[in-house]
Formats: C-alpha cells, sequence, structure tokens
C-alpha cells in the first residue's frame, strides 16, 4: 500500500456544492446519490464493501437521523468521470440492514477499496464533531448547521468547523537502521507495543514535537526526523503524522513509568517472529512498521 489505509480516498469533496443551502436536499431528489450510515465509528458493511442507500432506499422511518443529511463529496469513477453525490447520515444506534454486518473503522478500514475507506473515514470524522458541537464554544448559545453539515453557526453569527488535533507518530531506529524502538502503553493489554506517539503542542513545529516526545516517553534524543506520511484517525479527531528519526545513543532508554510502562528494542526478526503483539492493520502505525520490515527484507 502506497499511502496509510485511511489516506486513501476516491471522493471529490467538491466544497464548492456543499456552499449552497439546498445542497443536500437537491441530491436526494438525484436517484444517483447515495448515502452511507454510521452509528459512532460503525457502518453496514456487506461482502467487503460500504452499504450505499439510494435516496428511495433509505431505512425505515423509526430511524431517526442525529443531525440533517450531511455532505461528503461526489464519487469519481476509475475513468475519471464524477458520479452522484454521497451524504451521511449520522444514527445513534444500528439499524437492521438485510445480508449486512455493522463494522468498525478500525476493523475494516485497511480491507476496504479506495473509495470506501475515503468515504467512510470522512463520515466518521465529521460525524464525531456534529455529535459534540451543540453550541458556540465562545459563549454557549445554540448552533445551527450551514453549508450542509459541515459549518455550525451561533446565534451572535460565529462560525464553528470541524477540529482536527494533529499528533505525530515516530519509528525511531538506530543508526545501523538494524533495530526498532517500541513502546507498551499503560492503556494497552499486557504484551502490545507500537511506535511513540503523542500531540504536537501550541506553537510547536512537527518535527520539534518529535524530538520533544520521543525524549519525554522513552528518555531517548533523538536527530534527522524525517517525514513518512500522514492519515485521518477519527478516534475523535486526530491527525497521524508519521515520521522516523535516528537515536544514536540506544542504550539510554528510560520509560516515563506513566503513559509508556516499558520500552525495547526489535530486531526485524523478532517482530516478524511474533515477539509482541502489534497495531492493527488500519492503523499508520502498523503501515510504518511494515515499511521499516520491508527495508530490510530477508534475501530471496
Amino acid at each position: 500500500m502506497q499511502v496509510p489505509p485511511l489516506a486513501r480516498s476516491a471522493l471529490d469533496r467538491d466544497h464548492a456544492s456543499r456552499l449552497a443551502p439546498d445542497a443536500v436536499d437537491r441530491a436526494l431528489e438525484d436517484p444517483s446519490t447515495r448515502i452511507i450510515a454510521v452509528a459512532g465509528d460503525r457502518a453496514p458493511v456487506r461482502d467487503g464493501a460500504l452499504v450505499r442507500f439510494a435516496p428511495d432506499a433509505l431505512p425505515a422511518a423509526d430511524v431517526e437521523p442525529l443531525v440533517p443529511l450531511s455532505w461528503l463529496g461526489r464519487a469519481v469513477g476509475a475513468d475519471g468521470a464524477y458520479g452522484g453525490a454521497i451524504l451521511s447520515m449520522l444514527v445513534a444506534e444500528p439499524f437492521e440492514v438485510p445480508g449486512a454486518e455493522w463494522r468498525s473503522l478500525r476493523e475494516v478500514g485497511a480491507d476496504l477499496d479506495d473509495a470506501d475507506a475515503g468515504a467512510l473515514v470522512q463520515a466518521v470524522a465529521l460525524g464525531v464533531w456534529q455529535r459534540e458541537s451543540h453550541h458556540s464554544p465562545i459563549d454557549g448559545s445554540p448552533a445551527d448547521f450551514e453549508e450542509s453539515g459541515w459549518v455550525r453557526r451561533d446565534a451572535n453569527g460565529g462560525a464553528h468547523f470541524p477540529r482536527t488535533d494533529p499528533a505525530v507518530i515516530v519509528a525511531i531506529h538506530d543508526r545501523a537502521d538494524e533495530r526498532i524502538l517500541l513502546g507498551h502503553n499503560a492503556a494497552w493489554p499486557e504484551g502490545r507495543y507500537s511506535l511513540i506517539a503523542g500531540f504536537v503542542d501550541p506553537g510547536e513545529s512537527l518535527e520539534a514535537a518529535v524530538v520533544r516526545e520521543v525524549l519525554e516517553e522513552t528518555g531517548l534524543a533523538v536527530v534527522e526526523p524525517r517525514y513518512l506520511g500522514s492519515q485521518p484517525w477519527p478516534f475523535p479527531r486526530s491527525l497521524m503524522i508519521g515520521f522516523e528519526c535516528v537515536a544514536d545513543d540506544p542504550g539510554t532508554i528510560r520509560p516515563d513509568g506513566v503513559e509508556i510502562l516499558d520500552v525495547r528494542w526489535f530486531t526485524r526478526d523478532e517482530l516478524r517472529a511474533g515477539a509482541v503483539q502489534l497495531p492493527g492493520r488500519t492503523s499508520i502505525a502498523s503501515w510504518i512498521l511494515d515499511a521499516w520490515l520491508a527495508r530490510g527484507a530477508r534475501p530471496a
């Protein structure tokens, strides 16, 4: 996979169209429009693909959306031709969909095709903000939806937009690139290890956040941070930004003992042999680790 699993998309967000006050209403009159239902981070999946409802095949009347249907974009075919609009429908709980099973984005994100992966991560991320943003963060006044679900406007005319929190996630290797450092988070089950990660502070560059987070959580001073890739992670609203860097003095590791309980160096052979439980395939951590393992692939 050339990009992280949730960085894939085959959807034109078509920002200009969603600005129209009647964009969603007009889309619902078009039989080519398709609607994706989400409940938290779950959506109905059938035969390995998202269930996309036609406007005239929406669920029964007793399924009440939590907010008005929202604009995601327009489908783009393999030939580059534009298709119908794609809308999202946020519901409180899963409902019955014949032949389908409600699956979490964490579970199926890496297995969906580009079009479904991009649409689902966008719908989940937008839904998180919509559920949590009923009032102005400035004065607490009620805020109504505008721009097809992408803006909340408060009583004083203030516009409030979906929020994204940047976080760095870091592959730390020794100078010879023969070992990688993984940590065990206090919130994880025993035996699970992953890359070091943390949120970017206000007024901080991504590279500075890499150096700071690694030092805080592992005691290592690292150099040469290099960008690898990024993907959204709507649990609840992060953008994970992948880096790799070098530890010139790998023997100075010291976990912080609060968030990270253990840090260890691993060789490629140890990880291939299943020495520890690694992150799930939908995560950018898995994508970064796969790339590191492939870089030291065994001779054929």
